[in-house]
């Protein structure tokens, strides 16, 4: 029985863990404007270390991952890539937010809202 316990656990745990895929459908700038976006990002282990990376178009940041590993919701964060810092949070059913810091020069913020599925 304790067995059986364990090892549901640690299949619990696996299902909410890295790496993610995912996409966003909706990009809102600080000002209060918002638009359809295609942004696709994924949060991998990218390196021998098992350190995780938040990867996109633009290239891949290290992020810290903020919340317990093996659960939802699940938060990362990245900061001073080209004067660019980053929080995503992905949320139990799976949505998820990520919000964008330029602070090289002018400072703003981009927020995108979209899903997050575990990549097999």
């Amino acid at each position: 029985m304790i067995r059986t316990a364990a090892l549901l656990a640690c299949l619990a745990a696996s299902a909410s863990a890295e790496p993610w895929d995912c996409v966003f459908t909706v990009e809102c700038l600080a000002a209060g404007d918002c638009e359809g976006s295609a942004l696709e990002v994924q949060v991998i282990a990218a390196d021998h270390a098992g350190d995780l990376f938040l990867s996109t178009v633009t290239g891949a940041s290290p992020v810290a991952r903020l919340t317990g590993t093996g659960a939802l919701p699940a938060t990362y964060a990245s900061a001073g890539r080209d004067g660019l810092a980053e929080l995503l949070t992905i949320e139990g059913d799976h949505t998820a937010i990520l919000t964008v810091h330029l602070f090289d020069g002018a400072a703003a913020a981009i927020t995108y809202f979209g899903t997050c599925e575990e990549m097999t």
